[in-house]
């Protein structure tokens, strides 16, 4: 029976990057996933040409962790440009970053968005996140986005118009109901950096952790039932041993007294190749209407040529809600609800694939930045990583990853 210093459960992000700082201090590592490949939730598709990231995901690069640990220019990574392209129906407008593009500041002062004063209040939070370090955001009271920003002064027009359509994209709900302090994370991150595309899919960020790893060993396509003190039972009967255990996953099948401890944000997202047009930009199309089933639109292969074959167009279509409907019926739908912004284009929009993800952002009532890297252990030799623990972003999985791995590492040193 092999013995090993540490055996980490889950190959998403957080169990990778725990790998990357116990091999630093040699530790004899394994990593077990019953996937065949690495990644966890960041799941990539090649279909005739195209690149499909299962789910919408962009890479921030703002994130302090993905500056640390991933090399951008090596993913070959494109950029959005900064700001949105709102719509609602037939009617559409541009919200720019004046900061980065003086030029739109005329237009942005006439820009329907809000009023003036939504407008200056914008340029007042956006210079305030700036000024705070990640920690001081993550510091302030605690209240949902929605109630913050009506406090902080904004209009309910900016809210429907742009903050809803924006927020609800990444926090995967359209209450507004996640905390306050990522609303202000991310809105940090967005200023300070750009989003961004790898060349081959989002799956390509885990794949390049792994290649960095040099002694670490994997198991994949091999299922845990359940671990406890120094050992990992497996579902073909066998058993592992390991002086410690990092669970990188969802905790609950593996631990029952942490069963049903993480609840769920899901997503439902669409494919379509599509033909040049009003949302063909390097701009996420943002969807203002309340009633609208799409949340938000995106033309990767503008921003990401890489992402659809020659001369063809790739569009994610993520939507508020599952309606229910068959692909065909859904095809219909979201051409349906684009044809006042496109006209006859959107019938010529042909649905490529569609993926539901029910375990797509973890749902925190307290989000931390971060935290003493002693809290990661929750059993004598058995610890936690993962974003469900901190906050839902792929900086959180990662860092989660590091504490997790630092304290398994101080009491390996004092063992």
């Amino acid at each position: 029976m092999a013995n090993y210093d540490a055996i980490v459960v889950g190959a998403g992000v957080s169990g990778l990057i725990a790998a990357k700082e116990l091999e630093s201090y040699n530790l004899k590592t394994l990593i077990i996933d019953q996937s065949p490949q690495v990644g966890g939730r960041l799941k990539t598709d090649f279909f005739e040409g195209f690149t499909l990231d299962q789910g919408f995901q962009v890479i921030l690069s703002a994130y302090p962790m993905v500056k640390k640990h991933l090399d951008l220019k090596a993913l070959e990574c494109k950029a959005f440009d900064p700001g949105a392209f709102i719509f609602n129906g037939a009617k559409s407008f541009t919200v720019s970053d004046v900061k980065r593009n003086p030029a739109a500041a005329i237009s942005m002062f006439f820009s329907p968005v809000g009023s003036i004063w939504d407008k200056l209040k914008m340029a007042k939070l956006r210079k305030w996140v700036l000024e705070q370090s990640v920690e001081d955001i993550f510091e302030i009271k605690e209240e949902s986005t929605y109630d913050y920003l009506r406090g902080y002064g904004f209009s309910r027009k900016i809210i429907e118009r742009f903050f809803r359509p924006f927020f609800s994209g990444i926090f995967l709900e359209n209450d507004l109901e996640t905390s306050n302090r990522q609303c202000l994370f991310v809105f940090k991150m967005f200023a300070e950096g750009e989003a961004c595309l790898p060349k081959k899919g989002i799956a390509s960020v885990a794949q390049q952790i792994k290649a960095g790893l040099r002694s670490t060993e994997f198991r994949l396509n091999t299922e845990v039932l359940k671990v406890e003190k120094g050992q990992v039972h497996l579902k073909d009967g066998s058993s592992l041993e390991a002086k410690q255990i990092i669970i990188a996953c969802e905790p609950g099948a593996l631990l029952p007294q942490l069963a049903d401890s993480t609840e769920w944000n899901p997503t439902l997202q669409a494919y379509f190749e599509g033909t040049a047009g009003k949302l063909a930009k390097s701009l996420i199309g943002l969807n203002s209407d309340p009633e609208g089933l799409i949340s938000n639109v995106a033309c990767l292969s503008k921003v990401q040529p890489a992402y659809a074959p020659k001369g063809k167009h790739l569009y994610s279509v993520s939507l508020k809600q599952d309606p229910g409907l068959s692909e065909n019926q859904l095809e219909a739908k979201i051409q349906s609800e684009l044809a006042p912004l496109l006209g006859t284009q959107a019938s010529q929009w042909k649905l490529i694939r569609t993926y539901k993800v029910n375990r797509s952002l973890p749902r925190i009532d307290q989000v931390v930045y971060s935290r003493s890297f002693e809290e990661s252990r929750v059993l004598d030799g058995i610890y936690l990583a993962g974003d469900h623990i901190l906050n839902p972003s792929l900086n959180a999985a990662m860092l989660s990853g590091e504490l997790a791995a630092k304290a398994l590492i101080l009491n390996h040193q004092a063992s």
